[in-house]
């Protein structure tokens, strides 16, 4: 039997076995409570994918009422686009084979690719420290419990993530042997990664100048053609996307707006948030580990590689400052590279130990198999956790209260996507403080909320409050709505305002909370 220099496996069958359990393990956590509704994990952006798969597949539906085919084609319409529709069009394909619109088969293809980022970044790592190293980078990326949940989500993060995960493995893969198929490889995968979502741009271009400027050569770069094949490869396919969404069908124009405020380079609570979301998913601790375990790799065109990535991930959180401060996920591609300089790290703390090899062997084994433990079970935990039948019940049945065709706006959870997805009434949203204020930070002004209210709600039938803490930190909105509007119906979570008539003078109007 072949014997690996391993401190986990004394030979390849027991290293696999390792390997196995870990990958096994990592998708018992993420398919447990597979079926439940996707509002665990950022649920605007979910609905918003969901929406989209859900009009895919009822645009040929022929099973499917009139009504529901229209909402259904109407709301993905509604929706534009923000990148190029990947997870949605395979979850519709495959709604139609199996002749349901079940929304756990976004949530399988999300774990399938995640499970794919794992596998290259245990090469990756292997490649670059060795099998121990592989060992620990991946116990990091699956077992980490934020990637557990995340990885799970119908959004483009997890493709992303795998496809930024390849790309790294595939270039370490051609500077060792700078074959035009190992060129074209990479090439496809970094091309593909910004394809799937354009933010992955500041963890491939850094990388890729890195791996340039010290594996080739600035002068030899110039006139190497392989290096300009990588570079089209890696530009054309987001920049073809970026023609046709802009200048053709002109839907990507919006999604450059409100996402550059350096303004807050100003304001050290920026820094403080920042800090914040990047602790709450990679752990701050393993964070400041990674970044020193980065040094300890002796090949300078690795070395540099890694080094350009977090340059790229820092200019990432400057460019985009809101986002980074508030959208945990903003840090999703941040996993593997995490987990990669900690298997480094990993890898020269295992060759550096001295004692008796069985209770060296006992004591390490003993440490990690109790923190995966530890670890998987918080994920069970919070999934456990986590019961959104009544959610489904309650979107379901405000709906048939509003009747299908509503003309509503609400002031909602989720910006109203799940009274759109569950309900089947499309309501248009009223903007929530934190949506005044970072329009205000783009220097907006909205000095008069009537005038908002009256251009917004001209043509609605009732305006939805489900947010009561929301209305009452707008309290001109409430004044509007309570003083002008009747109540159609109301529960201790809901009210709805008919905005088809006005209140009369002599009409009562004490029953404002």
């Amino acid at each position: 039997m072949n014997k690996v220099d391993s401190f986990f496996a004394p030979n390849k069958f027991v290293m696999w076995f390792v390997v196995v359990v870990i990958f096994g393990l990592g998708l018992a956590i993420r398919l447990y409570d597979l079926t439940e509704a996707p509002l665990d994990f950022h649920a605007t952006r979910q609905l918003h994918s969901a929406l989209m798969a859900r009009g895919m597949y009822y645009q040929h539906l022929e099973t499917a009422p009139d009504w529901q085919r229209e909402i259904a084609v109407r709301q993905w319409k509604a929706e534009g686009l923000i990148e190029p529709p990947f997870m949605e069009w395979i979850t519709a394909q495959t709604y139609r084979l199996i002749g349901n619109d079940h929304l756990w088969v976004a949530r399988l293809y999300a774990i399938f690719f995640w499970m794919m980022g794992g596998g290259a970044l245990y090469f990756l790592t292997k490649e670059l420290a060795g099998r121990d190293g592989a060992v620990i980078a991946s116990i990091y990326y699956l077992i980490l419990p934020y990637a557990a949940i995340a990885s799970r989500a119908f959004q483009p993060d997890p493709l992303m993530t795998a496809l930024i995960v390849f790309s790294y493995w595939t270039i370490v893969l051609w500077v060792k042997q700078p074959t035009w198929d190992r060129l074209v490889v990479a090439g496809l995968f970094g091309g593909l990664a910004i394809l799937s979502k354009s933010v992955a741009v500041f963890f491939i271009t850094p990388a890729w100048a890195a791996v340039v400027l010290t594996a080739v050569g600035v002068r030899k770069a110039i006139g190497d053609l392989q290096v300009w094949v990588l570079g089209i490869l890696t530009v054309l396919p987001y920049a073809i996307f970026h023609v046709y969404g802009v200048y053709i069908s002109g839907e990507l124009t919006s999604q450059f707006q409100l996402r550059f405020f350096p303004v807050l380079w100003r304001d050290p609570v920026f820094y403080l948030r920042w800090n914040g979301e990047l602790g709450s998913v990679l752990g701050f601790e393993w964070f400041l580990m990674a970044l020193i375990c980065t040094f300890l790799l002796r090949d300078k065109v690795q070395r540099t590689l890694l080094a350009s990535v977090w340059l790229g991930y820092f200019a990432y959180g400057m460019t985009l400052p809101h986002h980074i401060a508030t959208h945990d996920y903003y840090h999703l591609p941040l996993v593997p590279v995490v987990g990669l300089c900690l298997g480094i790290g990993a890898e020269k703390l295992f060759r550096s130990l001295r004692g008796p090899k069985w209770v060296l062997y006992l004591v390490v084994m003993g440490v990690v198999a109790f923190a995966v433990t530890v670890k998987a079970w918080d994920v069970r935990v919070t999934l456990k956790r986590d019961d959104f039948r009544n959610e489904i019940i309650y979107w379901q049945r405000m709906g048939e209260r509003l009747g299908a065709g509503a003309s509503v706006i609400g002031l909602t959870q989720d910006y109203g996507y799940r009274l759109a997805y569950w309900g089947w009434v499309t309501p248009a949203n009223w903007m929530t403080t934190a949506d005044f204020t970072i329009r205000e930070l783009a220097g907006q002004r909205f000095d008069n909320i009537q005038a908002l209210f009256d251009a917004q709600t001209e043509g609605k039938d009732f305006f939805l409050v489900t947010m009561f803490h929301e209305l009452d930190r707008q309290p001109e909105l409430k004044n509007i709505l309570y003083s002008n509007y009747p109540i159609v119906d109301e529960g201790n979570d809901f009210v709805i305002f008919d905005l088809r008539r006005k209140l009369e003078p002599s009409e009562e109007t004490t029953d404002t909370p």
